[in-house]
């Protein structure tokens, strides 16, 4: 075995112990897949991957790759992918998938000249797939990067990037048995750029990397704005606003988020007479919606579907107190509307997208589990996010702001300012990797 082609030798135990265990790690996630419908799709969908990604390598031969885990980070990625497409000569774009959702998600919105899932973290597969496309450069988005895979890329002597890059405080790669396999594999990275100048305290000083480490922000920014300014004639916040009053936004809920929020509303309705509540549902599955409006009727609060209000206007809903949000795709539209916001998923997996309803000019608020968003925690820091824990925390924070106007606007310029803060990420971002886009593979392998 050739030294280009021979492993680079892992110099901690745990990453030694992954580079001999992965391959039966694949195998297991294979056998485990029945009892899992999301492993289950995401293996279905791996059939035939590798012929998939050799019959494509002739037409990406050189290019840059992306790796991305799911939906958010696909976003992050897209600007700058956007950004290097523009480009003079641009060379191709492929981008590669973990999650089954993100993946879906992106070929009904390709960006790239190809799109596929990432193999599991084989050795075997990672080699070959690096061999074929010899990519001049890799770039993670966010945080997910696998080990064989970095190594393959290091191996072929190709940069290694990751952007928009997150470390949160309670990372299991901050725990200290996974710390020096992390350091190890970050270490073997051109550059890490990151959300945050916290992101990267943790990343020298907690994980204690050595390559660079420079802040490019959050490259989702530019996304959020243009889907902001893109939903300014929007028919559906246009109807929301003919209602008059002021407008609640409770955004991507769950049901531990209706719970705390569907026993307080009768009160906060009859506190503020001019407040309508928008209740957007994560998942508008039909016996969600049932059940909501099941528990509204017993609380005798006029209601009506988004669906009713938009085919017979608004003037003909003129009493209704709560819309109930029976479509997907709108949530960035309605909150162009509102005056207040809420932002689920805080009590489950971690907040969803707060950047939204921010950059609208509205006060966030949320639950406890916002360690997956850098972005909320700055707006807590600058006082125009705020956590809450219990019915009686959301009827108080929500009371406070809407009694006081000049307050809520104000909180509200705080909340959009912590959005435009962070233009420029894209810029920062392709700065960070623009020496490595004309080099080619062969230029790679002459240094």
């Amino acid at each position: 075995m050739s030294p280009e082609n021979s492993p680079i030798r892992a110099k901690g135990l745990l990453l030694r112990l992954y580079q001999t265990a992965s391959p039966i790690l694949v195998g297991l996630a294979n056998h485990l897949a029945s009892f899992s419908t999301k492993l289950e799709t995401g293996v279905k969908g791996r059939q035939g991957l590798m012929e998939r990604l050799a019959h494509k390598a002739s037409a990406v031969r050189g290019g840059i790759w992306f790796h991305v885990t799911s939906v958010g980070e696909y976003e992050q990625a897209r600007p700058i992918i956007d950004a290097i497409k523009a480009l003079p000569d641009a060379p191709p774009v492929m981008v590669t998938h973990f999650s089954p959702s993100g993946y879906d998600f992106a070929l009904k919105r390709p960006c790239a000249d190809v799109h596929e899932y990432l193999p599991f973290d084989h050795p075997d597969h990672m080699e070959r797939l690096v061999q074929m496309w010899q990519p001049r450069l890799l770039v993670f988005v966010k945080f997910d990067c696998w080990p064989n895979q970095v190594l393959a890329a290091v191996r072929h002597q190709v940069p290694v990037f990751l952007l928009a890059g997150s470390l949160q405080p309670k990372s299991s790669r901050l725990h200290p048995m996974a710390k020096a396999m992390f350091r190890e594999i970050f270490n073997h990275f051109t550059h890490i750029g990151v959300c945050t100048p916290d992101d990267a305290q943790r990343f020298v000083e907690e994980l204690g990397v050595s390559c660079p480490v420079s802040v490019t922000g959050d490259t989702r920014v530019e996304q959020v704005i243009l889907r902001f300014e893109a939903a300014r004639d929007g028919t559906t916040a246009t109807e929301l606003k003919k209602l008059g009053g002021r407008l609640l936004i409770l955004g991507s809920t769950w049901p531990p988020d209706e719970k705390l929020w569907l026993p307080i509303l009768p009160e906060l309705l009859n506190q503020f007479p001019d407040l309508k509540v928008v209740l957007t549902p994560h998942e508008p599955l039909p016996h969600r919606l049932a059940a909501l409006e099941k528990r509204l009727n017993r609380e005798k609060i006029v209601h009506t579907r988004l669906s009713q209000l938009m085919a017979s206007g608004a003037s003909v809903h003129l009493e209704t107190r709560i819309i109930l949000v029976d479509s997907i795709g709108v949530l960035a539209e309605i909150y162009r509307s509102g005056h207040l916001a809420y932002v689920g998923g805080s009590f489950t997996t971690g907040v969803h997208n707060t950047m939204e309803p921010a950059v609208a000019t509205m006060p966030v608020m949320f639950g406890p589990r916002i360690q997956n968003a850098e972005e909320a925690g700055l707006l807590v820091s600058r006082q125009a996010g705020f956590v809450l824990n219990t019915p009686e925390e959301a009827l108080a924070q929500a009371g406070r702001l809407l009694s006081d106007e000049k307050l809520l606007k104000e909180t509200g310029l705080l909340a959009r300012q912590v959005v435009l803060d962070q233009r420029g990420a894209t810029e920062r971002s392709l700065h960070t990797i623009e020496p490595y886009l004309k080099s080619s593979w062969r230029e790679n392998h002459a240094t």
